[in-house]
Order: C-alpha cells, then structure tokens, then sequence
C-alpha cells in the first residue's frame, strides 16, 4: 500500500474508533509514537506490549510476548492495515507504521481515561 492509497488520509471516525476500541492497537500506536520510530518487526511489538498488558487492569487476558505475537499477527495488525494505519508484510514480519495525528490525539485521550481512577 502506498501512503496516498490510505484511507486515513482523511480521517473517517469509524476508523479512528474501530482503532481504538482494543487496548493492543492503542498499544501499536502508542509504541510508535512514544519512540519516534516507524517501523519494527511483530515480536519487538508483541514484547514491548506484552509489558504494557502485565501494568495494565485494562485486560486480565494472557499477555505473555508469545500470545500478544499471535493475537497481533491474526487480528490486530491486518485491521491496522487495512485502515491504513501501519503497512504489515506478514511474510516477514515487518511493520512500518504511517500514523495519523487523529488517532495519536484519541488514542492519547483513551490512555489518560483508562488511568483515572474516578469517572
């Protein structure tokens, strides 16, 4: 996919929602943008949010590298790609994330709701 065929280009809400509704693809976001990198592969992900899911009281699930690797690679990277967030090869793994300012201010957003502990 090419940047310009990416439907984030313009943001559509349905998108930035359907991104932010699993605490994993805020987590893909989040790694990127809190490191300033654009690319990286699945198991440097699935690592890095794995101790992000250990921290959390968002999800109770298994949050081992290995079942985060597995769940990334099956649902949560082919969503990012199709939305046009990220490019995912799944032959070898790699990511290079595109961003989009839209989802990186909600997505701040939900990370600050989530830490509040009174609503």
């Amino acid at each position: 996919m090419r940047p310009s065929d990416r439907t984030l280009s313009t943001a559509d809400v349905d998108n930035v929602f359907e991104v932010l509704a699993d605490w994993r693809r805020r987590a893909v976001c989040h790694y990127f943008t809190s490191a300033d990198q654009t690319a990286a592969d699945v198991g440097a992900l699935a690592s890095a949010i794995s101790e992000l899911g250990g921290t959390s009281a968002v999800d109770a699930a298994d949050t081992s590298p290995s079942t985060i690797q597995t769940q990334l690679e099956e649902e949560h990277l082919p969503v990012l790609h199709r939305i046009g967030l990220i490019d995912y090869d799944e032959r070898s793994g790699a990511v290079k994330y595109w961003g989009s300012p839209t989802v990186e201010k909600w997505a701040d957003h939900a990370a600050a709701v989530t830490q509040q502990t009174d609503f």
